[in-house]
């Protein structure tokens, strides 16, 4: 098993500061979409990349949408390097393909509101390539009538959900494995670390990274660290911690962070590296009982 890390989003329909309900008319602008030839689904986005949704499905009563978008980055072929023998040789693809990247997407709908469960990662559609590709679509959803009032209004925008309190997930995880703590350089001539006075040469920020012996629990240290940090004429600046939720899943949490992250199992293609959407949907399915 690999781990892939899920970021959280609101997603909203809007027009100025007017906001519409969502959920009937993304399912409408989905089915519209889905049913597309596949080259008409296909947006450019920045970076010489192309995206097109690839598959979607919902559950009986239509509150968790599935959602798999496909990507690839052309107009790039150099020579191929074998990692093990550092072989060279001639890239077979065209200049016009690219290796396609998978990303997958849950959409919650819970009291009029829509989640955004989104795996996240490099080369990865982000939350905003997702909101531009459904506001194109909407575009040519839209260009099909005369009449206003078959057309879809608003367009669609997204909110990061912050974290929830630092002190109250740090609470809930069963066990700290690390945490990172970036502070003055001051610190290095302190009592503590009694090197020589700081000088220019130095970076202003150091970082400390701190990890738990196999299987013990460092949650009080950073409990510590946290005092520390809301003292007065503090020396650490932030906090970044590891660690395991309650449903097993492993959490990372930021002070200097807003976005609300999360890290689920998943399945790997030896052959391709590719993630297996099946279990990943499970999984975002399982990660959106919590909300």
């Amino acid at each position: 098993m690999v781990k892939r890390k899920i970021g959280f989003y609101y997603l909203f329909l809007k027009q100025g500061d007017f906001e519409f309900p969502l959920r009937e008319k993304l399912i409408r602008l989905l089915d519209f979409s889905i049913d597309k030839p596949r080259l008409e689904r296909k947006q450019d986005i920045p970076g010489d990349k192309i995206a097109f949704l690839d598959t979607y499905s919902s559950d009986e009563d239509e509150t968790l949408l599935k959602l798999r978008f496909k990507s690839a980055k052309h107009s790039y072929r150099a020579p191929l390097i074998d990692k093990n023998t550092v072989e060279e040789r001639d890239n077979p693809k065209r200049i016009e393909e690219g290796e396609q990247m998978k990303t997958h997407a849950l959409i919650k709908i819970k009291d009029g509101d829509a989640i955004l469960f989104l795996e996240t990662g490099g080369g990865m559609l982000t939350c905003n390539n997702i909101t531009e590709y459904f506001n194109k679509m909407l575009a040519i959803y839209n260009a099909q009538y005369n009449n206003d009032d078959d057309k879809i209004k608003g367009g669609f925008c997204f909110d990061m959900i912050p974290r929830d309190d630092f002190r109250e997930v740090l609470q809930s995880m069963t066990r700290v494995s690390c945490a990172t703590i970036y502070t003055d350089k001051r610190i290095l001539g302190s009592d503590i670390l009694n090197f020589s006075e700081p000088s220019e040469e130095l970076q202003e920020e150091v970082v400390i990274e701190i990890k738990a012996e196999r299987k013990k629990n460092i949650i009080q240290h950073i409990y510590d660290c946290l005092d520390k940090a809301s003292g007065a004429n503090s020396n650490i600046h932030r906090i970044r911690v590891k660690g395991k939720l309650p449903n097993n899943n492993e959490s990372i949490i930021d002070t200097g962070f807003i976005i609300k992250k999360e890290y689920v199992d998943a399945e790997q293609n030896d052959d391709t590296g590719e993630f297996n959407s099946t279990f990943m949907f499970s999984q975002l399915v399982a990660l959106s009982h919590d909300f």
